[in-house]
């Protein structure tokens, strides 16, 4: 499990961090390789956004710091594909190895220097749009789905990260954003809807989506506020 709560200096600003190990999620002793080639426009293509969409992407500063198994779209599918937790806080994105390593040495040197460091544009070509790419594989291989059986709703979030105004508040407050086997949520609820039946989940209030409404309502609304954590502790002036 995740847990959150530190206090790391990071080249020149404090950033409110981590304490315990988070959630792992159960990793294979195997790692699982899946091919990319003839799985069809409905469930095996990339995430395209509108051209309009994706002019609208910062390609110019580095506000993204993703960790070296996650930058790889080859790391980054047997990772997610073996259950790996993904968590995303303040610019950076954590595998569960990295996060640890940062524990132990209570230092994100280590961490950054071997980062990949990317644009918005930059993480969304090569992290966000393998990662809807690969969780629809995940999603298919879990429901055993196979030829043209497909569902468009691959995704499930809790409501602190999909309703109106929770996702700001959340991340502003130094609170992860998780990534975990089709779920996408807060260190809250982490441990809670993944393993809820359909039932608790509507209680709940998750949401299903699909990688266009996550996109909308997840990944859009978090550039913005993410550049403007970056800005008031200086990242941009480093």
């Amino acid at each position: 499990m995740w847990v959150h709560n530190l206090t790391v200096l990071e080249a020149g600003y404090t950033m409110g961090g981590f304490a315990d190990p988070i959630r792992k999620g159960y990793l294979l002793s195997e790692k699982i390789v899946l091919g990319r080639k003839g799985s069809g426009a409905t469930h095996g293509t990339a995430l395209r956004l509108l051209p309009s969409r994706r002019s609208r992407l910062d390609d110019r500063r580095k506000s993204w710091s993703v960790c070296p198994h996650l930058s790889c779209p080859d790391e980054l599918l047997n990772y997610y594909m073996a259950s790996g937790s993904i968590m995303i806080l303040l610019g950076k994105c954590f595998c569960h190895d990295c996060y640890e390593m940062v524990l132990s040495r209570r230092d994100l040197k280590e961490f950054i220097d071997s980062c990949q460091h990317m644009t918005d544009l930059g993480f969304q070509e090569n992290f966000i749009d393998p990662l809807f790419q690969i969780n629809r594989k995940a999603f298919r291989a879990k429901k055993n789905l196979t030829g043209e059986d497909t569902s468009q709703w691959t995704w499930t979030c809790c409501p602190h990260v999909s309703k109106e105004g929770q996702l700001e508040s959340l991340y502003t407050g130094c609170n992860p954003v998780f990534f975990y086997e089709g779920f996408v949520t807060c260190n809250d609820c982490i441990e809670v809807v993944p393993t809820a039946s359909l039932y608790l989940q509507t209680l709940l209030e998750c949401e299903a989506l699909t990688d266009d409404q996550l996109q909308e309502v997840i990944i859009d609304q978090l550039y913005p506020i993410n550049r403007a954590v970056l800005e008031a502790v200086g990242h941009y002036k480093r």
